[in-house]
């Protein structure tokens, strides 16, 4: 099992970020928002995206941070969703302070349950 994240897991098509904010489902945790959607195109690849608001978190160094906790606590865990076909994830941190390591690896672990619950409710029904 590889733990990376490499570019072709990152998403950063205009297209298809503009369809993951319109056709998304949404997963809340206290302090970290996922959206996902699932795209209807051939050939795509699970793909995530970390984003962190500016009014929250003023500084580009603190955003970074915040960004390179999420990349990491996804990355280490990615392995725990299972789902059967190719999904879009955006994690957004909705903190108003600086987190720390632990307490986003948690949240981030819940909300992948979470989507995967659902997920498998969905395709019960």
């Amino acid at each position: 099992m590889k733990f990376t994240l490499g570019k072709e897991e990152r998403l950063k098509s205009r297209k298809r970020i503009e369809t993951l904010f319109k056709e998304s489902q949404a997963v809340r945790s206290p302090a970290v928002l996922v959206l996902y959607h699932f795209p209807n195109e051939v050939g795509d690849k699970t793909q995530a995206m970390f984003t962190v608001s500016k009014r929250n978190f003023k500084r580009a160094h603190d955003r970074n941070f915040i960004k390179r906790y999420l990349r990491e606590s996804y990355r280490l865990q990615k392995h725990t969703l299972t789902v059967s076909r190719p999904i879009h994830l955006c994690f957004t941190f909705t903190g108003k302070q600086l987190p720390e390591y632990d307490y986003i690896f948690k949240k981030v672990g819940q909300a992948l349950l979470e989507i995967n619950k659902s997920t498998q409710l969905h395709e019960k029904n």
